[in-house]
């Protein structure tokens, strides 16, 4: 591997290392929620339940699709916009929505992080700014689920 070769690896490690880093963070805000708590609405009219299922929808029909076109594969098949019933639920199925998105990630070489992906209702992006807007997803929606568990928790 050359000396570019070797930095541009590293830099894919790191970006997939936040990327995962920012996921735990989102789950670890969930496992702090009350449960009784989940579909309460906050100040905003915000709840931690509509917050998960626009981060589950985001990761099937934005990322994962923005992600699938630059690296020219198929859409996974058969997904459906989040409703979740639950914590526990919204927990299980950002998960898997993880693991899909994950997958589409699995044979990722540096050089694909230039690879652009574009589409008519997502814009123009390259793989490296999808990974990155997907990190950054994830740590807003840890920080939003906070905040929407501490407002609704003082309405008790």
């Amino acid at each position: 591997m050359t000396e570019g070769n070797s930095e541009a690896g590293l830099e894919l490690e790191d970006i997939l290392r936040r990327l995962e880093e920012a996921r735990q963070g989102l789950m670890d805000a969930i496992q702090e929620c009350d449960e009784d708590r989940f579909a309460v609405e906050a100040e905003d009219t915000e709840s931690v339940k509509r917050a998960l299922e626009r981060t589950a929808d985001d990761l099937d029909f934005y990322y994962g699709s923005l992600t699938a076109r630059a690296l020219t594969l198929p859409q996974p098949p058969g997904l459906q916009r989040a409703d979740f019933s639950s914590m526990r639920e919204a927990a299980m199925a950002l998960q898997v929505a993880h693991r899909r998105f994950a997958n589409l990630l699995h044979d990722v070489l540096p050089a694909d992080l230039e690879k652009a992906a574009s589409g008519d209702d997502h814009g123009a992006y390259t793989l490296r700014q999808v990974l990155e807007m997907a990190t950054a997803q994830y740590s807003y929606r840890a920080q939003q689920v906070k905040r929407i568990a501490a407002q609704t928790a003082q309405r008790r």
